[in-house]
């Protein structure tokens, strides 16, 4: 189940100029574990090719059999492919983790800032009758500083795992 935007802060986030992300990080964590576990699949499936390669020449002779030995054990041979392709199985799945704990993790400070914020403009409505309605001067300033502090999250989310 992914961190659903309590509904007062739906309004706001708008406001803000942003929405609620639809990506479930649950979803992204369950993805990334099928793919990890699909990999002994795949180890599987070349280890039986293997085998049967190995019997094919080991059981026959002729000029044949020694090109198909030559291209089994050349580097874009099937055991390779396969090989590279359980190592990248690996590697997206880890990626798919990683995706959904940013996910998560973005959610929850958004949420908090919205918090501050929420906090912060109701403080502004509570003083307005003491200040004379001059507290209410900062929500503008408030939203713009949250507005900003989301739109970095965002950015920092995004930013590439390379280069």
């Amino acid at each position: 189940m992914s961190l659903q935007l309590p509904g007062w802060a739906a309004p706001l986030l708008e406001d803000l100029g942003y929405w609620w992300t639809n990506a479930d990080e649950s979803k992204l964590g369950q993805a990334g574990a099928m793919v990890v576990d699909a990999e002994p699949l795949l180890d599987a499936v070349r280890d039986l090719g293997r085998v049967a390669a190995t019997e094919v020449w080991n059981g026959n002779a002729g000029d044949g059999i020694n090109a198909f030995q030559t291209a089994w054990n050349a580097d874009d041979a099937p055991d390779v492919v396969l090989s590279d392709a359980t190592t990248g199985m690996l590697a997206v799945g880890a990626g798919l983790f990683i995706s959904g704990a940013i996910v998560l993790a973005l959610k929850i400070h958004v949420v908090v800032q919205l918090a501050s914020l929420a906090t912060a403009m109701i403080r502004a409505i509570a003083a307005a009758g003491l200040t004379l309605g001059s507290s209410l001067l900062q929500i503008p300033v408030f939203k713009e500083i949250t507005g900003r502090l989301i739109g970095l999250l965002i950015a920092l989310a995004a930013i590439p795992l390379t280069d």
